[in-house]
């Protein structure tokens, strides 16, 4: 069922991380082309040493042999010599530093660009370890916007549907933050802990999936669909009127802040449609196109990590709250 949900038209797009093998080539190389030209310039150096200190020897024993004219000559004969190993060490110092900018830099391209990525998830995003543990790529993706031709997701109340949310993880359980990851996820050190012969850690639910949960609220909330819901009295709908009210209510403003939190700055279009025997008219495009995070690699993450259902944990599962620790007197 799982397969069944993307319905979108996911465009064929090169990925970033083909360039992977590039880079550890360039990884490796150029750390070693600078140590060779290192080992070249002290090389030529202590080599025009060695020449410089036999030339001035030969000079001193000859200088009490040569008359003036004679050691001028030696002196012009010699000096060609010695700026052409200039000029060669130069050239080749100028043409291993061209070589090795060039790598450094083709270096620096690929990194930028397979960290990209990994930076846009940073940037935008409150940590939590999904971040460490995912490899979080995008991709670009069509909506399915179609006003008229229904899919899975939006069908009368049934298992069909159901099953089609409950493949998205909407109901999923929560998962455990280790310890060492809690403060950089938001979490503060007083708030609800796993005993440690449970695991440890502190109980999070993906606020991702979270929303998911929401949505797939306020479907079964709609008018056409709550009778079957209200039948089956099962998770929020187990609850009293008013108690499904503030769940519903909640979701529906958790949604409105996300969505205005991450609002989209795409456009939508139009293009011309034609009703029978009628003139064509203009009308909203929705299929655009999208960049998505690969959700199904989060999802999977989620599934893995999931702790056991509430009912099947102990009744020690949780530590208690200690002398000192906030302990709120109203829901928040």
């Amino acid at each position: 069922m799982l397969a069944t949900w993307r319905s979108w038209d996911t465009l064929q797009v090169p990925t970033l991380f083909a360039h992977s093998d590039t880079l550890w080539f360039l990884s490796y190389l150029v750390p070693i082309l600078w140590r060779l030209i290192h080992i070249l310039l002290v090389t030529m150096f202590n080599w025009g040493r060695e020449k410089d200190l036999e030339h001035t020897s030969n000079s001193e024993d000859c200088e009490g042999l040569l008359s003036a004219s004679e050691r001028s000559s030696i002196d012009t004969q010699l000096r060609p010599v010695s700026r052409e190993h200039s000029w060669l060490t130069t050239t080749i110092i100028v043409g291993f530093t061209a070589i090795i900018s060039a790598l450094s830099g083709a270096w620096i391209v690929q990194t930028s660009r397979l960290d990209a990525d990994s930076f846009s998830i940073r940037h935008t995003s409150q940590y939590s370890p999904i971040i460490d543990d995912v490899a979080i790529t995008y991709s670009l993706v069509r909506f399915n916007g179609s006003l008229m031709r229904s899919n899975v997701f939006r069908q009368d109340a049934g298992p069909e549907v159901d099953a089609a949310w409950k493949s998205l993880g909407a109901d999923f359980h929560a998962v455990s933050i280790p310890l060492d990851r809690a403060a950089k996820s938001g979490f503060a050190e007083d708030q609800v802990k796993i005993k440690k012969e449970y695991g440890g850690g502190y109980p999070a639910n993906v606020e991702g999936l979270h929303h998911l949960h929401c949505l797939n609220l306020l479907r079964k909330s709609l008018a056409w669909n709550i009778e079957y819901y209200r039948r089956q009295g099962l998770g929020p709908f187990s609850n009293s009127e008013d108690i499904l009210k503030y769940h519903t209510t909640h979701c529906l403003d958790i949604l409105r802040q996300q969505l205005m939190c991450t609002v989209d700055v795409g456009v939508l279009g139009q293009v011309w449609y034609q009703p029978h025997n009628q003139p064509p008219e203009a009308f909203v495009d929705f299929n655009t196109v999208h960049k998505c995070r690969n959700f199904e690699a989060i999802r999977n993450w989620a599934d893995k990590h999931q702790l056991p259902a509430s009912e099947d944990t102990p009744l020690d599962f949780l530590e208690r709250p200690k002398a000192g620790d906030r302990i709120w007197h109203t829901v928040p």
